[in-house]
């Protein structure tokens, strides 16, 4: 129930976004970013209460992890919207949220069931490694979102002042550069904290697991886009291109892998 009005808010609140945009009018700003804000409320609501219902918290299977994926894009977008006081991005970044509510809540009843804890995640690694992981991912689908702006013809101007409501791009790639800053140490921790998990679950910190290998490509895409960040040549639309289809690296991660691991039966320890 809670999830379902969640998803309805989250709509509405893009809704509100684009009208705003196009508009300009400050009450459908202030609507678009209440929505958000109550759209964020309902999925704390829901997690919060999941996980009183399970005993532990709710990071342990694709639904639980799509769920707090939405409420981490939610959340640094809010960061962002307050920081930069500008409201122009918020349909774009939300589409991000937007799409991996919609893989939340077309997953079937079984896989929304609460499930007991198995024995390998019960470790106060799993908080620390699903935690970081989910805050890196949540500032990636940011910059994405600030990235599919900067390349939607018509949404930001080239030169150094905006045109009537259209935005500066270079205010919009600065403020994409810092989503990635925030999201990469995330990632790292997230990664370092899996090998230090996967040790004491299994005696290995790393075993080139299905997982284990597109955790590091994604790593290793935002590591290459952060090195071309500086080179003249790289920047603009080439940038905000590389950091649309990371972010596609970071779905294929989280929701390709595991079907890729049922689908050709490969071996794997990971249960998303």
């Amino acid at each position: 129930m809670l999830i379902g009005l969640a998803y309805g808010m989250l709509w509405a609140a893009i809704l509100a976004y684009f009208f705003h945009t196009r508009t300009g009018r400050g009450w459908t700003g202030w609507l678009a970013t209440g929505s958000t804000v109550i759209s964020l409320g309902l999925v704390t609501a829901a997690l919060v209460s999941r996980g009183l219902a399970a005993g532990h918290w709710p990071l342990t299977n694709r639904y639980e992890f799509a769920l707090c994926f939405v409420w981490a894009i939610v959340v640094v977008y809010l960061l962002v919207e307050t920081s930069w006081r500008e409201r122009q991005a918020g349909a774009w970044v939300l589409l991000a949220a937007l799409l991996v509510a919609t893989y939340a809540v077309t997953r079937s009843p079984d896989e929304q069931a609460i499930a007991w804890l198995l024995p390998a995640l019960r470790s106060p690694w799993l908080q620390i490694h699903v935690l970081s992981t989910l805050l890196g991912y949540g500032a990636f689908g940011v910059a994405a979102g600030l990235g599919l702006m900067r390349l939607v013809p018509g949404t930001a101007s080239e030169g150094e002042g905006g045109a009537g409501r259209l935005f500066v791009s270079g205010e919009i790639e600065r403020t994409m550069e810092r989503a990635l800053a925030l999201g990469f140490p995330w990632l790292t921790l997230g990664i370092l904290t899996g090998a230090i998990w996967a040790q004491n679950a299994w005696g290995r910190y790393w075993g080139w697991d299905p997982k284990e290998v597109w955790a590091l490509v994604t790593w290793l895409w935002y590591l290459l886009i952060l090195h071309l960040r500086p080179l003249r040549s790289w920047r603009g639309r080439r940038l905000a291109s590389l950091v649309v289809v990371g972010f596609g690296v970071v779905l294929f991660t989280f929701v390709g892998v595991p079907w890729l691991v049922r689908t050709v039966r490969l071996e794997s320890l990971h249960g998303f």
